[in-house]
């Protein structure tokens, strides 16, 4: 979700006044379709602010309570602020603020974002936006309306996806609050991703999705590490490890399936031969999965792969991609989060080229230093046989 960063002491309805006032402004040169989005994101991001508690006055409410849901909640705050404080101290993130209120949405999710890539093509579709930039995704805090303007696209021809998102970051704008679509997963799952919506608060580049959301994906997962051993939770950080070592076999599996799909919509055969040729892979991959199926999250995963097609698959390149670049920079930096904090800030004041090819460097050194046995990858023949003209590459 959008959002910007503001050192000015208003007060957040303040904010919320001036940014309606900005974003209609800059949105009105765009066509009445364009202002009907933003009226939207700004009735509900007040609706969110407007449920807002403190998290120490939903505690003190449910402490004369006794059933399971208020004492699972009552855990969950607790834990939350003790990971906020490890954020702050151990991890060197800027907290302020933020995750020290609590919300209840009523509903599984507090946004739904809508992805979109042409039938041949893994490009996608993108929507952009003032300040923050564009972006390979447009966030909905409605569900029905995120499908209605998926169906839109869809006419039009595009494959599309709307994924439920459980949180996203205001990046200062606003005081975040712990929303209910979060608030009671597992611990490990709870900490990762306040690591990871406060990893935005460091640095953001405008318009570089794959940057942002790599980095902030590198500093949940690492963050939830040392947050594990800091509590003494080996055991949560071995299965941890073992659903990492699962989420790269399918991450493997799905780029070489993409690498196939490129080299076929580059190709020169025309587009009903294009057509069945991608038809032809995604089966490969269906049955791939379907046949190691336990080494791929034993399910987890299930839902992602049914019925994966470009869209699905943009929408994973977004927050994967950069990953082992910033593992590969946090080894540069000796393991300290501060050098690694200025290391990222140095690369977002290059120039977009000069930022990627910095990555992609540090992509080949991790690469190239890993220790790898080839226990990441799942070997499926079927893959192998499915290319453009149906042969086996050599």
């Amino acid at each position: 979700m959008t959002g910007m960063h503001s050192t000015a002491s208003r007060s957040p309805w303040a904010r919320l006044v001036a940014g309606v006032v900005v974003l209609v402004a800059m949105s009105a040169m765009a066509g009445c379709q364009t202002i009907g989005y933003y009226s939207h994101a700004v009735l509900g991001q007040w609706r969110v602010l407007s449920g807002r508690q403190p998290v120490t006055q939903v505690l003190t409410a449910l402490d004369g309570r006794d059933d399971a849901r208020s004492r699972q909640l009552r855990e969950q705050l607790t834990l939350s602020q003790k990971v906020l404080d490890f954020a702050e101290t151990e991890l060197g993130l800027d907290v302020g603020r933020r995750y020290r209120t609590y919300v209840d949405l009523k509903r599984p999710a507090v946004v739904w974002n809508l992805f979109a890539a042409p039938p041949l093509s893994l490009q996608p579709h993108t929507w952009c936006y003032p300040i923050v930039g564009c972006a390979p995704y447009r966030g909905y805090f409605d569900e029905a309306l995120a499908q209605r303007h998926a169906a839109v696209l869809a006419a039009q021809g595009l494959e599309t996806y709307v994924a439920p998102v459980p949180a996203y970051s205001t990046l200062g704008w606003f005081a975040d609050p712990l929303m209910s679509s979060f608030i009671g997963w597992p611990e490990p799952d709870l900490a990762e991703l306040l690591f990871h919506e406060l990893a935005h608060g460091v640095v953001w580049v405008p318009g570089d999705v794959a940057f942002n959301e790599s980095f902030a994906t590198f500093v949940g997962r690492r963050g939830l590490s040392e947050w594990l051993v800091g509590q003494g939770r080996v055991d949560l950080l071995e299965d941890r490890r073992d659903a990492a070592l699962a989420r790269g076999r399918l991450l493997d599996l799905l780029e070489r399936t993409r690498a196939q799909l490129a080299a076929v919509y580059d190709g020169d055969a025309d587009r009903e031969h294009k057509l069945e040729a991608k038809a032809r892979i995604l089966s490969a991959l269906d049955a791939c999965y379907e046949g190691h199926r336990d080494g791929l999250g034993g399910g987890r995963y299930d839902a992602l792969m049914d019925g994966l097609d470009n869209a699905r698959l943009v929408s994973i390149a977004t927050y994967e991609d950069q990953v082992p670049a910033f593992a590969g920079l946090f080894d540069e930096a000796g393991g300290r989060w501060p050098a690694f904090f200025d290391r990222v800030r140095g690369l977002a004041e290059l120039d977009d080229p000069a930022r990627r090819a910095a990555l992609g460097s540090g992509d080949e050194q991790v690469a190239d230093a890993g220790d790898d046995d080839g226990s990441h990858e799942i070997q499926c023949e079927s893959l192998a046989r499915h290319l453009l003209d149906g042969e086996t590459p050599g």
